[in-house]
């Protein structure tokens, strides 16, 4: 299953303006070499491809499919199959069908489908021979990307959280699992923005595409999960890996390995086909090995003027994908190639439609079932981190002193959804950060360890401190636990992945601090709720009016979005900036900190306000201070 027409928002906009190609057209790469395939599969000649046609391309950053698009078979998968529409009598020229995947007997096929007539995407299964469908879902949400577990349910992606993403302010879609029938539906993510085409590994465990857009983040990793939701945690990717290191619709191959699409851009799911050597590196930190490109000469980017998407291994070591030789919104076909991406050849492609997201309905063998453990009646979670100091060298970060007891506490932070009726979706504040608030901190032991117990189901991260407050670390990257759920692999703070740091943490023998505060004791910390207050009392007197002290007016007047001194102060210019909220540690290198504390930029100078006058501020007002610039400077 992947994810054909959706996703940001369930519903696709189309893609208009198509470019057509013809079928036997010859496509030039040094890498390929077109043709007609001289054979059937070997020992599949009974097998069948199931796949979507669409009237129009598509792309992952629109909204709305307009129709148009059904599944259909080709049966026995050669360029002279047979082919069947599977779902003309549901969709009637209207409707639109997506994700299809077969079940491990090679007998069913579950996709996502919205009928002519209806509003949104159900989940359905029928037989291969399209008999027998029956709808799995009717809900008011939208429902895709299902997948069969071995355990007899589904897992699949909704967007019953009714939440906007922190990119383009689109319905998000996060992993759920329900029964066959689709009863006891059951969330198991809580990222605060998308996660894309799940999979289900020989091992049982999920692997999907997850957008990470945590504040300066933008990225699309893989991650992999239990069925429950339960160790979460990255696949491949790297953590600092930039636009050029984005991976989508991945499958598993029959060595372990994984075929995906790599993408340089923001939703851009169309680019070269990579084999990750994913069976013994997490790509994170980040090397030139870390995968084949097998399609070369065939470039990342939106004006590449080849792409592949959707590709999946078939069952004679070759794999088929959509391809099309006239650009990335050009007309896409079925073709196969070889394993290292030779014979590049049409399988089938009509020229007056598109063909996307095939999957081969055949047997294969069943994963084992991983035992769901979590605690339904449970409230809260445990994360154990090993060692805050066991960090990677290249991610952008600083790497503080162990030997200097650097880190001194964490701060757990908890990330707010953005509702869509959110008067202040699109203003937050002039930062690429989302609201947010403090459930608290706790202690970091001497060899580098924490433990906290924290609300499950609810997305946080951390910053680690150092000994006036100011973040070391800002982890860009939301985590949750699920009930009763206890996370003892977390090694360090985006330390090498699979290397154990600390065979005996302290916080594995401490009482993990409780953090599971209720909602009203959780901090605010945004610039309208927490700074506005102090800065009325504190610093109108010199810095309002015609001449303010130091050239900066700090009244609390609205402008437009937001106040005067928030404009002023996120505008200042200056080395180090007034509030720098793009490079971390944010306070660390922002003046204002610097101001406040009377260290960096002001060494020696002392404190402003200065201590023992009546504008001085109380420690746990700079507090409030420092926060608001580690939390991401925002506005509300």
């Amino acid at each position: 299953m992947q994810s054909t027409m959706r996703t940001g928002s369930f519903q696709k906009t189309i893609r208009a303006g198509k470019r057509w190609a013809l079928v036997l057209a010859p496509v030039m790469m040094a890498a390929c070499q077109t043709g007609t395939p001289d054979d059937l599969l070997l020992d599949a000649q009974q097998d069948a491809l199931i796949f979507v046609k669409a009237l129009e391309a598509e792309s992952l950053d629109n909204n709305f499919i307009r129709g148009g698009s059904d599944l259909f078979s080709l049966r026995p998968i050669s360029p002279n199959g047979q082919l069947k529409n599977l779902t003309e009598t549901w969709t009637q020229a209207n409707g639109a069908v997506a994700d299809p995947e077969i079940s491990y007997d090679g007998m069913k096929i579950i996709f996502s489908m919205r009928p002519a007539g209806a509003n949104n995407f159900d989940i359905y299964e029928m037989n291969v021979d399209g008999s027998k469908i029956r709808q799995v879902t009717k809900t008011p949400y939208d429902e895709a990307d299902p997948v069969y577990l071995p355990n007899g349910k589904i897992a699949y992606t909704c967007n019953e959280r009714n939440i906007r993403d922190e990119y383009e302010r689109r319905e998000v879609e996060n992993l759920h699992t329900m029964n066959a029938d689709g009863g006891n539906v059951q969330g198991i993510s809580f990222n605060n923005s998308d996660d894309f085409d799940p999979i289900v590994m020989r091992d049982g465990r999920l692997v999907w595409t997850r957008w990470e857009h945590h504040g300066t983040e933008n990225r699309f990793p893989l991650f992999f999960t239990r069925p429950d939701g339960q160790g979460t945690f990255l696949f491949f990717g790297s953590h600092r890996g930039g636009f050029h290191r984005n991976f989508f619709h991945p499958r598993e191959l029959p060595d372990g390995k994984v075929v995906a699409v790599l993408s340089d851009g923001v939703l851009d799911d169309h680019g070269p086909l990579v084999i990750l050597n994913s069976d013994r590196t997490t790509g994170d930190p980040s090397s030139s090995d870390d995968y084949a490109n097998i399609t070369p000469n065939v470039p990342p980017g939106d004006s590449a003027p080849q792409a592949f998407k959707y590709p999946f291994p078939l069952p004679d070591g070759r794999l088929v994908a959509s391809y099309s030789s006239t650009g990335v919104s050009g007309n896409y076909g079925l073709y196969t190639l070889n394993r290292d991406g030779s014979k590049l050849s049409v399988l089938y492609d009509d020229p007056a439609m598109q063909e996307l997201d095939a999957v081969v309905a055949t047997p294969r063998p069943k994963p084992p079932v991983i035992t769901e453990t979590i605690q339904r009646d449970s409230t809260t979670g445990v994360f154990v981190n090993q060692n805050v100091y066991f960090r990677q060298a290249n991610d952008g970060q600083v790497r503080p002193n162990q030997a200097q007891q650097e880190v001194k506490a964490v701060m757990v932070i908890e990330g707010l959804p953005i509702k869509p009726n959110d008067q202040h979706m699109h203003n937050v504040g002039e930062t690429s950060f989302e609201p947010k608030r403090i459930l608290g901190i706790a202690p970091v032991y001497s060899d580098g360890s924490f433990a906290i117990r924290v609300p499950v189901n609810t997305p946080i991260s951390f910053n680690t401190l150092d000994s006036l407050g100011r973040a070391l670390v800002i982890k860009r990257s939301w985590l949750y636990a699920r009930p009763g759920e206890n996370f003892k692999n977390c090694t360090g703070c985006h330390g090498p992945r699979g290397q154990k740091s600390n065979s005996n943490p302290i916080a594995a023998t401490q009482t993990p601090t409780n953090l599971n505060v209720p909602v009203a004791q959780r901090e605010v910390a945004s610039f309208s709720f927490a700074l506005e207050p102090i800065i009325l009392q504190k610093c109108l007197p010199c810095h309002e009016g015609a001449a303010p002290a130091s050239g900066l007016n700090l009244s609390t007047i609205k402008t437009v979005d937001y106040s005067v001194a928030y404009e002023n102060l996120m505008a200042a210019a200056g080395n180090p900036p007034m509030v720098e909220n793009h490079n971390p540690p944010f306070s660390r290198r922002s003046r204002l900190a610097d101001v406040l504390l009377g260290v960096g930029s002001r060494n020696g100078r002392g404190k402003h306000p200065a201590p023992g006058t009546p504008q001085a501020l109380t420690p746990n007002e700079i507090k409030k201070f420092i926060n608001w610039m580690d939390l991401g400077a925002q506005y509300y």
